[in-house]
């Protein structure tokens, strides 16, 4: 099984709260551009459901129908098996998967979380843990290092098995 999802990271970072001398506003400089980094992202589950796995795409534009097929292309390569793709309703996955369906790709099936239930989808929480945990309050020099950053954010959360884990019981799917 594979969850995917896209975000972007702007620029602007998120603002939460912090701490600061009494009397001293901390302030943050950030930048009046809205320059992002697209991300595609799937968390995939074994078929024992023993181990998760995640693995993502940073983009220079917002991803289209393109980016996921070469995503998906890469994913099958990696994993060397049928994939069963859960997502969204989003344009460009109905695009994606006429895509895939038009070449006759029997290594992909396709299943539509219902409308308005982002909840359902344990990549959102990778995004919630990314913007609001290390990325907040760290408006970035630049693209390169926003995409840098994002990066390396991915990369930790790609490396730490409890917190995959964790990204699914956020979404109530229990691995047992």
């Amino acid at each position: 099984m594979v969850l995917v999802d896209e975000s972007g990271f702007m620029l602007q970072p998120l603002v939460r709260r912090t701490w600061a001398p009494t009397g001293q506003t901390p302030v943050l400089d950030q930048w009046d551009r809205h320059d992002r980094v697209s991300v595609i992202t799937a968390l995939t589950l074994s078929p024992q459901r023993r181990r998760v796995r995640m693995f993502f795409q940073l983009l220079d534009h917002n991803a289209k129908a393109e980016d996921f097929l070469w995503f998906l292309h890469g994913l099958r390569r990696e994993l060397g098996r049928r994939l069963h793709v859960v997502w969204d309703n989003l344009g460009a996955h109905r695009r994606t998967e006429n895509c895939l369906r038009k070449l006759g790709c029997p290594w992909a099936r396709f299943h539509r979380l219902p409308a308005y239930a982002p909840e359902l989808n344990p990549v959102e929480h990778v995004w919630t843990t990314g913007k609001w945990g290390r990325l907040a309050n760290a408006p970035p020099d630049g693209l390169q290092q926003l995409h840098d950053s994002v990066h390396l954010e991915l990369y930790r959360q790609a490396t730490e098995q409890q917190l995959l884990q964790a990204h699914f019981r956020w979404a109530e799917l229990d691995l047992r």
